[in-house]
Formats: structure tokens, sequence, C-alpha cells
């Protein structure tokens, strides 16, 4: 039925717009959605993994820096989601392994393409990393993956950066008011290392991992600007207990910060280059909004 539906539209179908988008959802509805998720062996990307696979009836590459770790993860999530996963051995902060790692899943893809990048590996700051190790894991680390792995995502697919609430408390961090404008809009790669560079002298671990979550919001922009095909966003997982926050606090398990994620992978958006909170509503770039206060309305008064 639905095949001959397909055949009596078929002149208006050639002549649409949505077209692409079309063409995207027919493909995604009867394949399952190949979705890159790194830093996926443990925490927040190991639960969002199991609920790829087990709700969404995804196809997941577990990205993982070390094999033996990323090993055991897939073999959780066989046990407890399904067989639809594979390892992928990468290392966010090694170009060579990034390129290593497009290569071998470009092969293992064929004509296929993925439906998302879900770029959620990152370093914290309470485990004695130093500033430079934050910045390049959290900031340059994502650009790197979207440059090597980029031709391997459908035209219309989605990227998803893990930010962090940190970011807009690293606003209050800022000196001028120029330099808090430059943080509400995009910024080019040539403008980040320079804000790199500028982080990396304060010496401070704190605000080298505010600032990294920052300049990531900042890239999500240009990404958004740069692909307008693509949607783009980038996200506010919560405080979650995982081994990055062990010992400060955190409450919420793991599985509970992937709501924006889901959102960001699957519902329809209002554009793209947003900040979602945890709870999934869009929130700001310059002050920190928290979990059930009214959504962000989009007017920055600086």
């Amino acid at each position: 039925m639905a095949l001959r539906l397909l055949a009596l539209f078929s002149p208006f179908l050639l002549l649409s717009p949505f077209l692409p988008t079309l063409a995207l959802t027919m493909s995604t509805n009867t394949l399952p959605r190949r979705i890159l998720v790194t830093g996926a062996n443990t925490g927040i990307g190991l639960a969002l993994t199991k609920q790829l696979v087990k709700d969404h009836g995804c196809h997941v590459y577990l990205g993982s820096r070390s094999v033996e770790r990323g090993q055991r993860a897939v073999e959780e999530v066989k046990r407890e989601a399904g067989d639809s996963v594979e390892l992928l051995n990468v290392d966010v902060s090694n170009p060579a392994s990034i390129e290593s790692a497009a290569s071998s899943l470009s092969q293992a893809l064929g004509s296929s393409k993925l439906y998302a990048i879900v770029n959620n590996a990152g370093t914290g700051f309470s485990h004695g990393s130093p500033p430079q190790d934050i910045l390049d894991t959290n900031t340059r680390g994502p650009r790197r993956v979207v440059d090597a792995f980029l031709p391997l995502l459908h035209p219309q697919g989605r990227i998803v950066n893990v930010g962090s609430g940190a970011g807009p408390m690293f606003f209050d961090m800022l000196n001028s008011s120029q330099q808090k404008k430059q943080y509400v809009n995009a910024m080019d790669e040539k403008e980040i290392e320079t804000e790199i560079a500028r982080i990396e002298k304060l010496g401070d671990a704190f605000a080298a991992y505010a600032g990294s979550k920052a300049l990531l919001a900042c890239y999500t922009m240009e990404l958004a600007r740069r692909y307008p095909e693509l949607t783009v966003s980038i996200i506010s997982p919560g405080y979650i207990k995982t081994a990055m926050t062990a010992g400060m606090g955190a409450t919420k398990l793991p599985h509970e910060g992937t709501v924006s994620i889901t959102k960001c992978l699957f519902e329809e958006l209002p554009a793209s280059g947003y900040f979602w909170g945890s709870d999934g509503l869009r929130s700001p770039l310059h002050f920190l909004r928290n979990p059930g206060e009214p959504e962000f309305d989009g007017v920055v008064n600086l």
C-alpha cells in the first residue's frame, strides 16, 4: 500500500523541496540508524548506547580509547540491550587514532551512511588533568571527529555535541563586553584557537573545563552556520554521577543524562545550533538555566 501511494505521488515528489528530508526519513525507517558515539565505554555514553540499541533500533559504533574497556562495554550492551553494536577504537585527543578509526568505519559502512555523530568523549577537571589536556580533548576533540567523519555522515544527518552547564558558568569569568559578545556567537577555528591559548595561560583546571565547553558551544554554532543542511546541537546532560564527577556530590545516574541527546537525535528541532538543557528545553549560553525553569526565549541582553 505504501509503495502504491509513493508511486501515485512520485511526480510531485520529484519536484518537492522536501524530497531530501523524505529520503532520509524513508532510509532510516527501513534500515537501522547508524550512530557513532565517542567515549561510549562508560558513563553517559554507555547508557546512551544501550538506549539507542534497545529503544530506538539503532546500530551503534561504540567509540572507546581503550580496546579492552571498549570490548567489555560492547559485551555489556549485547547482554542488556541487543547485538546491534560494534567497537570502534578511537582516541579523540589523538589525530592519528581518529584518522585510523574513520578509515575503519568507512570500510565497515560500505555504501551506507551514518545517521548521526554524538561527540560524548571528554575529560573533567577534578582528577589532575592539566588545562591543556582538558581544552584539547573537550574542544579540539569534537572538531577532529567531525572533520574526519563528516564524509561518512548522511547529507541531512545530525551531530550532537555533549556540553555542560559549566559552559554558561564560564561567562561570568569573562572580563570584557567584547569577550561576552564573542561567546554567544559562532567562532571559527582561528578564534577558538586564540581563546584556547588565552584560557591555557590562566592555569586553572576549572576555567579550562568550563571554557572548553563554552567554546564547544561556539563551535556548534559555527558548524550549524557552515553546514545548514545538517542538524547540529549542543546539550547539557545535567549533573550526572560518572567517573568524571566521582566524589563531587552528583546523584543522577548516567541513563538520566540522555534526555536532551535523544531529543536532538530524533525529534524535529526548531533550528540548528541551539544549546539544550538536561530537561530537553532550550537553554542560554550566558547564564545557567536550571531544569524546571522557563525555556530560554533566545533574547540575549548583555
